[in-house]
């Protein structure tokens, strides 16, 4: 290798590391996004669970209230034709049971299409460090 392609390899595994560190801490970021999505739809499935049993079952029966830090109350259910929705910023809304379901299931339909595209974007920049890191190492060995 000539003198005069080391200072140019070495500025190009520079560039290259820096570009393989920027995809690396994009690649993280996509994940950390695509499991808060995860837990968000596990809880709207598991909110729709519960509507649907809740309305066909629950007239009468007694359940444990969450009312903050691990403790319950028990309740009785007197009513199963309305619910209390939150629709963001700690508002909240009553409707009736089919469109609290709508809501859930719409809800469930923007965020699946969220991950997709999250997961599409995780694929190209998986594909991209893929492409870089045989260069970097090529790049490393012809340095040393």
């Amino acid at each position: 290798m000539s003198a005069q392609q080391k200072p140019q390899n070495a500025e190009q595994l520079k560039k290259l590391q820096d570009e393989l560190r920027s995809l690396m801490a994009q690649a993280d970021q996509l994940r950390a996004q695509i499991d808060t999505i995860n837990t968000v739809i596990e809880d709207l499935f598991a909110a729709a669970e519960v509507l649907d049993y809740i309305t066909k079952e629950g007239k009468g029966k007694t359940v444990l209230v969450p009312i903050g830090a691990g403790n319950f109350i028990k309740a009785k259910i007197e009513d199963v034709s309305s619910v209390i929705m939150s629709v963001g910023g700690r508002l909240s809304i009553e409707t009736s049971v089919e469109d609290a379901r709508k809501a859930i299931e719409n809800r469930i339909s923007i965020l699946e299409r969220v991950r997709l595209d999250l997961l599409r974007k995780l694929e190209e920049v998986n594909r991209r460090i893929n492409e870089i890191l045989p260069k970097v190492e090529e790049l490393a060995r012809a340095q040393a």
